[in-house]
């Protein structure tokens, strides 16, 4: 079988699971993955012969993906923010719209010696790139999972940075997990979608991704971003900011509960397809 074959064969796999454009993408992403090519040498060396030893691997991830499974999780890994990361389906897999999340908090800190907290890490891909691009930050994360705190920990390896970790369900704001230390960075891209919507989403993440790090109940849809209010309460130094990842249709809500809880400089910011994503909230202490 020739690469060329091959990279036809899974898109021909996954074409009920996905339209015939995505079923290509995904099948040359993963053909050049595996023979470890730049997307560019995939039509140059279209006719050149599979290596048979790798065939049965091949065959096992070509089984996983036509059930759905996320091409990072068959792979093991993904890029974010140009940096490489491990995920498993521990984790939940980075979002391209986080990196603008980081984008602007890098932009807002780069040279300056302040501390972060990345509340919600998962991956660590949020405090991870933080510590790679603020070298002079002191990072610190977070998680409820302990699977997840130990992908985070090997991702802070991978990529040569030193990130502080602890477990802390975000929900306990009584017990610290940095004791009184102030911090001029809380960030989190927290679970925040309606379980209602949970019918309308594909597949390949309602069935592998870690339904915790996605879902937040219809009758409570805004209790993590209440949870961080309080923990800022104690925790964000005079004129911080926290920076949140959002559901569209949440920002009236989330401005009103913020401002219940003494933070009034709140702003909302729309993605780079103009769609309401983000907010930033300054501590105007």
């Amino acid at each position: 079988m020739t690469i060329k074959e091959l990279s036809y064969r899974i898109t021909e796999t996954l074409q009920p699971l996905y339209d015939p454009r995505e079923a290509a993408a995904v099948a040359s992403w993963y053909v050049c993955a595996r023979m470890r090519m730049e997307r560019y040498e995939l039509a140059l060396r279209g006719n050149e012969p599979v290596d048979e030893t790798l065939m049965p691997a091949i065959r096992r991830d070509m089984e996983r993906l036509a059930e759905g499974c996320p091409l990072q999780y068959v792979l093991g890994e993904t890029e974010f923010y140009g940096l490489s990361f491990k995920v498993s389906p521990a984790v939940l897999i980075p979002r391209p719209e986080t990196e603008e999340l980081v984008q602007r908090v890098v932009q807002q800190y780069e040279g300056q010696k302040v501390r972060i907290w990345d509340v919600g890490t998962g991956s660590g891909c949020i405090a991870v790139s933080l510590a790679k691009m603020l070298p002079d930050a002191e990072v610190f994360a977070t998680d409820i999972s302990e699977e997840a705190l130990s992908q985070a920990r090997q991702n802070a390896e991978l990529n040569g940075v030193g990130v502080t970790f602890a477990r802390h369900d975000m929900a306990d704001v009584e017990t610290l997990p940095f004791g009184e230390m102030r911090f001029e960075v809380i960030i989190s891209n927290p679970p925040y979608i309606p379980a209602s919507d949970r019918a309308m989403m594909h597949k390949n993440v309602v069935d592998f991704e870690p339904e915790t790090a996605l879902f937040v109940p219809d009758d409570d849809k805004l209790w993590c971003y209440r949870a961080l209010a309080r923990l800022a309460q104690r925790t964000l130094a005079p004129d911080g900011r926290i920076y949140v990842e959002t559901y569209h249709d949440f920002h009236d809500g989330m401005a009103a509960l913020f401002h219940q809880h003494g933070f009034n400089d709140v702003q909302s910011v729309r993605d780079l397809n103009g769609k309401l994503r983000f907010m930033v909230i300054k501590n105007e202490e």
